[in-house]
């Protein structure tokens, strides 16, 4: 039997009968991508993908940057009036600007424009991440964005102190979203948080840990979001980077980026204060390994304590801010299996992480035929999967992820407010 090439495989939803009015709202959800028939094969997929990527990376957006210094303990899972020593630079890229020489170039944009915090991929940054279509079409509904681009993630910038955790941290995260909050928009400017590719490991922690924060210890102030969502994760991130399951050739392909631009270009800082990790980390034979090895940088003196405190999938019940997440059956990088295979950690109960999902309040997951990772290629209504960039008036392929992330967006805020 021939698998589908376009619409949902799966929809998973939560308890929230609120979900319902989301998905009215946000019609193109229940359909799923419709690829262009030369772009079904999920490898083929990623050739207009990348190369428009490259366009736009070249193109550039025109981002105000700034500086913010973060801090953070040797050991994280000492509390937190431990001296904060590990101290870097983390960038945050915003478009449209807030600069005042710059502001009257986009004049519908003021502090209160609803704005998207995001969490980019794997050696990802502003500019790619991967891709920026969805940077483009936020803008033109309305939204502004700002990216964080996380310790070591910054192209041609390198580490100033040896901390650093591939899939980000939470904790960098909580003071960059402070800082937007108190120095760049209103208190009442709605907030919307994105994650794709691994960069959807540190959003669907932050959430777990701030929204189980809010329920009990509610005189503590926490983050708060309208709504989040995730493109394209693999969920278990102690195993997701495995061979088995990040699939050749991609695997391999990213390695050795990965080992470039963390490992050597930051060696002699990190060799200094963990040579082992190093020698370890450059000897590993697959993305999983070099996490693996690599657990000292991000403060962690075990891999039994790295992924208790860092894997998403711990506490995904306590997320009550409502979450969209988006699969591809077809996706060679983020096997969707790992949605559906039995947890097995003892506070799940043998339940898969579908089950879980449905038994939050107010998420929901997407599993598409086709999509492969992050592309979502889409020509439902359309000649072909091209859509208008609000950004220079000219044409950019259609991303139905792209598409129902705003739908979505702005569904959540008519529904649950800011």
């Amino acid at each position: 039997m021939n698998t589908p090439v376009s619409g949902l495989s799966d929809l998973i939803k939560g308890t929230d009968p609120l979900l319902n009015e989301i998905l009215a709202r946000v019609p193109a959800l229940q359909h799923g991508p419709s690829p262009p028939w030369l772009f079904r094969n999920r490898h083929v997929q990623f050739i207009p993908f990348m190369i428009q990527n490259e366009i736009h990376r070249r193109e550039q957006i025109p981002f105000q940057r700034i500086e913010i210094e973060v801090t953070d303990c040797s050991n994280k899972m000492m509390s937190d009036d431990c001296d904060r020593m590990m101290v870097e630079k983390i960038i945050l890229d915003v478009f449209p600007p807030f600069d005042d020489d710059r502001q009257e170039s986009y004049p519908h944009f003021n502090q209160s424009s609803p704005t998207i915090l995001y969490a980019p991929g794997l050696r990802c940054h502003s500019q790619d991440l991967p891709g920026n279509s969805i940077i483009r079409k936020a803008y033109g509904a309305g939204f502004r964005s700002i990216v964080m681009n996380r310790r070591g993630h910054t192209p041609d910038m390198k580490l100033s102190s040896p901390r650093w955790n591939l899939f980000g941290d939470v904790d960098d995260m909580e003071q960059i979203y402070w800082y937007v909050k108190r120095q760049l928009v209103t208190k009442d400017t709605p907030m919307f948080l994105y994650g794709i590719s691994s960069g959807t490991a540190i959003t669907v922690t932050a959430l777990s840990k701030w929204d189980k924060r809010r329920v009990h210890q509610p005189e503590r102030e926490t983050p708060k979001f309208v709504a989040s969502v995730d493109v394209s994760p693999g969920y278990d991130i102690s195993k997701v980077l495995n061979r088995e399951r990040f699939l050749w050739p991609y695997n391999d392909v990213l390695m050795a980026g990965v080992k470039d631009h963390f490992i050597i270009q930051n060696e002699e800082l990190l060799r200094a204060h963990d040579n082992a990790a190093v020698d370890k980390a450059l000897e590993a034979t697959s993305l999983q390994e070099i996490v693996d090895a690599s657990i000292s940088f991000a403060g962690y003196a075990n891999t039994t304590q790295y992924y208790e405190d860092t894997n998403p999938i711990n506490e995904v019940r306590d997320i009550t801010t409502p979450k969209l997440v988006l699969n591809a059956i077809d996706d060679p990088c983020c096997n969707v299996n790992n949605l559906y295979e039995q947890s097995p950690y003892p506070q799940h109960e043998g339940k898969t992480f579908a089950q879980m999902i449905r038994e939050t309040t107010r998420g929901m997951v997407a599993v598409t035929y086709t999509g492969s990772h992050c592309p979502f290629l889409c020509t439902r209504n359309k000649w072909l999967p091209f859509t208008k960039d609000s950004l220079n008036g000219r044409w950019m392929l259609n991303s139905w992820a792209d598409e129902v992330t705003i739908e979505y967006y702005k569904a959540a805020l008519d529904v649950y407010g800011s």
